[in-house]
């Protein structure tokens, strides 16, 4: 009981000492209206510009509550003698005036105008009491250093209408714990404008979000990790973005559209693990920089160039430091000090390695390096080692080469372990295609080095693997022109061909904008239905097609061709497949192509996984593939007869009966 008393004599006590009032005012006259200068919470309507704002933050020392949702902030254009900190000054309407609160300790709560459209520069700036803050519809700019060092503000959404969040703008806020910037129209974070927001560990990143600026969450040591809503139109992540931040973790896959990583954007983090996506073009200098949690890292397969520092001190990379095939230029001080590495690869595209770009790395003891001419070396590339200990393998015809070069010749140079050369042989040749071919049909690994078998580097060994062999034998490995993994979206379909109840000739057809030198598909049929055999069609002139039953029900087929040929045309049949069935095909059988792959030859592949293709070519109507669903198609029924001419194709089978018809050259089921 006398807790409770205490208690209650305490909210009294507080409530005595908050003297409220309430005034409606005309811009620059509030100080006439306002004669006690103690009061704690003022409430303002009626209209109000900067000189108001002076006047509340020299005159009302006691002010916590300022209540402006009534009040409208009109233009104003200063003087010098007016005494304002911009001077000469031209003061918005339905602006938050210029540092109009800056430095004000006291306040703990403020409530803006309904209709304020700006928040101006430093208009809060170290307003160190307010805790929270609620922004209206109608706000649409949140200016440079508006709220630069609030340390009691806790939360802060930004939504609506907000189209600029300013550089600093939140930036020293060290109790802020949580973010949504989620507004309904594009925004750019600013630079540095969350910076050393140290107690930050809840971010969220609304889809029309375009752009985090340089070191927006610099410092942010509680920011472990942070979450981008789908449809995520963010393409740029600048210059220490997240520098000396908590992050663990960050889903690249959240982000589709990233295009550009900026210099240091992720350095000093806590990152563990680390997979950048093809679509991510470009990486500036020390992106990972000294990231020492870093344990696991995967590059874009397409990456050309690894920037100066980029993983220098990530010494807890462990295996071998994956360095992507297609890299050219290797900066400055790029793999420095990682030092658990026992052997790395040198890809044979690689032109320049930079000044101590590998210094430090004292584990290694074997140095591949597929480039048959010898790269260019800065300064101490590899300082630290003991080059009497560490095994350089080159290509035969490279080894005078790499013996007689500053550097280089310092190792122990042997031949071998070149890209390609799957049977260890020192050479590249049919053999290794011959081997790697067995290998992919036939699962036969003896005589060679499973572990080169993922030629193209991409992670998967398949025909792809098979095309890169055949360019390097040839020499027609692609210049200048990083290949990519990307989805396979050109038309493929089936055209079914009845022999009789129980045996159909299935036309696989492929229509292609794309030119292909190679293809790949895994296919699995149902229990009662087998594939007797593959004929390839005149558009595969010297292919070679191998087909192999992997189990009962799933086959694979690997089709390339040694010369580099591109499949003929751009429309029609790719292969006919054989198949018969234990009972009646009927117009509900059907197959799926689970793998897709097709090669081009500059070594593109292109993958799709699912695609069910009915075994006598039947469509459904609301599949019909057509560029324009307008575009006129012919009708027949499945005696030839025509029923309908220069029709839409989506009105094709409009009033037909239930049967069967072959539209647009395709057959068409309609139930």
């Amino acid at each position: 009981m006398l807790r409770r008393i205490a208690a209650i004599l305490a909210l009294m006590t507080v409530a005595l000492s908050m003297r409220a009032l309430t005034v409606s005012s005309s811009a620059g006259k509030l100080a006439n209206v306002v004669d006690d200068h103690s009061i704690t919470i003022l409430n303002v309507h009626g209209t109000i510009d900067a000189r108001d704002f002076k006047f509340i933050n020299d005159n009302l020392e006691n002010l916590q509550i300022l209540l402006l949702s009534k009040a409208t902030i009109v233009e104003y254009n200063s003087t010098v003698d007016d005494g304002l900190l911009a001077g000469v000054y031209s003061y918005a309407s339905n602006t938050f005036p210029y540092c109009a609160l800056a430095g004000n300790v006291n306040l703990i709560q403020v409530a803006l105008p309904e209709n304020l459209v700006s928040i101006d520069y430093g208009a809060f700036a170290g307003c160190s009491s307010i805790s929270y803050m609620t922004f209206p519809q109608s706000l649409e700019k949140i200016g440079d250093d508006a709220f630069n060092s609030c340390s009691a503000l806790k939360m802060i959404e930004i939504g609506g209408n907000i189209a600029y969040l300013g550089n600093n703008a939140f930036m020293h806020c060290s109790s802020l714990r949580s973010v949504v910037v989620n507004p309904e129209v594009p925004l750019a974070i600013g630079k540095e404008a969350f910076a050393d927001c140290g107690s930050l560990f809840m971010l969220t990143i609304g889809p029309t979000v375009t752009a985090i600026g340089d070191g927006a969450f610099t410092g942010c040591a509680a920011l472990k990790s942070f979450t981008v809503m789908s449809g995520s139109q963010l393409e740029d992540i600048g210059d220490k973005a997240f520098y000396e931040s908590g992050l663990e973790s960050i889903n690249f896959n959240q982000i589709p559209n990233l295009k550009h990583l900026g210099a240091w954007a992720l350095a000093r983090t806590k990152l563990s693990t680390v997979t950048l996506p093809p679509h991510v073009k470009r990486l500036e200098e020390g992106t990972l920089f000294y990231d020492k949690e870093l344990t696991r890292l995967e590059l874009p397969n397409s990456l050309t160039y690894l920037p100066d520092y980029m993983l220098a001190g990530c010494e807890n990379i462990k295996g071998t430091a994956f360095i992507p095939q297609r890299m050219g230029n290797i900066g400055d001080y790029a793999l420095y000090n990682q030092s658990q590495h026992n052997s790395i690869t040198v890809p044979f595209g690689v032109y320049y390695i930079g000044t101590q770009a590998m210094a430090g790395m004292t584990g290694l003891d074997e140095i591949t390096s597929e480039a048959l001419a010898v790269p260019e070396l800065g300064d101490d590339v590899w300082a630290g080692l003991n080059p009497e200990n560490v095994h350089l393998y080159v290509n035969q015809d490279s080894y005078e080469s790499y013996g007689s070069a500053s550097q280089w010749m310092d190792f122990i140079i042997e031949y071998g372990r070149l890209r390609g050369d799957v049977n260890s042989d020192g050479f590249v040749n049919v053999d290794d295609a011959i081997a790697e071919r067995r290998y992919l049909v036939d699962g036969i690994s003896d005589n060679i080095n499973t572990n080169l078998t993922d030629v193209s580097r991409d992670g998967e060994v398949d025909v792809a693997d098979i095309v890169s062999i055949y360019n390097i034998i040839n020499g027609n490995l692609p210049v200048n022109i990083p290949p990519y993994r990307t989805y396979f979206d050109d038309f493929i379909d089936g055209n079914g061909v009845a022999e009789g109840s129980k045996k159909v000739t299935l036309n696989i057809l492929l229509d292609n904008a794309k030119s292909y030198t190679a293809f790949e598909l895994g296919i699995v049929v149902p229990s009662h239905i087998s594939i007797d055999g593959v004929e390839l069609s005149d558009r595969c002139v010297g292919h070679e097609l191998y087909f192999k039953q992997e189990s009962s029900n799933i086959y694979s087929i690997l089709c390339f061709s040694p010369a580099g040929d591109e499949i003929e045309g751009s429309h029609g049949v790719l292969l006919s497949l054989d198949i018969s069935s234990t009972k009646p095909i009927t117009i509900n059988d059907e197959i799926e192509l689970q793998r897709t792959v097709f090669v081009d030859s500059q070594e593109n592949v292109f993958r799709r996984y699912g695609r069910t293709l009915n075994i006598l070519g039947i469509t459904a109507v609301e599949n019909i593939q057509v560029d324009d669903v307008n575009a006129p198609v012919d009708v027949y029924n499945t005696q030839g007869q025509l029923l309908r001419t220069g029709v839409p194709s989506h009105e094709a089978t409009n009033g037909l009966p239930a049967g069967i018809y072959i539209v647009g050259g395709k057959k068409v089921i309609v139930r």
